[in-house]
């Protein structure tokens, strides 16, 4: 369990949470969306932490993390797999996962974690040995994540995993990430700004608006129109009308 209270966030005069209580099980995949600016990845940073908080609390399981060095943060079982991919062109993709395993020592547990997820991947498992610059974007993502997995965390934040890449192959992350959830048992926390995929990948959708978690539940109900445009544009259904 991932729970977030009251967390707080100032950088400068500018208030960028403002009191952001979340949960997050094991067993589901929670998405953060909401418009720019609402304070979406920051919440993902400051839990990893990226950020110092101002005010509140973060826990994963019992283990308290808010205000934790980032590579704290990852020893005590979360990792962040940040926007953008964000890996080394020139290194192989077995070089790039062995960059995710930089809290670790043992080398045959590294190499170990590597077997099991080129197994979870086999796609990227084939591609081992050759340049990560040569991947497909959608392979370029999935060995993101599997960096953020060499550390062997209880849960996983991601920061828009579908960005920059084609419909298809957005789809295609989409169950890779349920089947990380369903089938390896790990909790995923990640934003988006495709409205569409959050629905689609999610067990529960939380919103946020000016710092602020304003609106959770399940993605069914987020398929409401006036709901959406209400905490996205602030517009209600009379005002729509009018």
């Amino acid at each position: 369990m991932l729970k977030i209270e009251k967390l707080q966030v100032h950088f400068g005069h500018v208030h960028a949470l403002r009191g952001v209580n979340l949960e997050a099980a094991r067993n589901e995949v929670l998405v953060l969306i909401g418009p720019n600016g609402a304070g979406k990845s920051t919440v993902l940073n400051t839990v990893a932490g990226l950020n110092t908080p101002t005010e509140g609390s973060v826990h994963l399981d019992e283990t308290a993390i808010g205000g934790m060095t980032p590579r704290n943060v990852v020893k005590a079982g979360l990792t962040l797999v940040p926007q953008g991919r964000r890996l080394f062109g020139s290194m192989t993709v077995r070089e790039n996962l062995e960059m995710g395993a930089y809290t670790k020592n043992d080398k045959a547990k590294i190499d170990d974690q590597i077997a099991r997820w080129s197994e979870f991947f086999p796609e990227i498992g084939a591609r081992l040995g050759i340049r990560a610059s040569y991947l497909s974007g959608g392979q370029q993502q999935i060995v993101a994540i599997i960096r953020g997995l060499m550390s062997e965390p209880r849960t996983l934040m991601m920061d828009e995993p579908s960005i920059g890449l084609a419909p298809v192959v957005v789809k295609r992350i989409g169950v890779e990430i349920r089947r990380l959830n369903r089938e390896a048992g790990i909790g995923i926390v990640l934003v988006e700004q495709n409205v569409e995929f959050a629905l689609t990948v999610s067990d529960r959708v939380a919103i946020l608006a000016q710092g602020q978690v304003v609106h959770t539940g399940p993605p069914r109900d987020m398929r409401d129109p006036a709901l959406l445009a209400h905490h996205f544009f602030g517009s209600t259904p009379e005002t729509e009308a009018g």
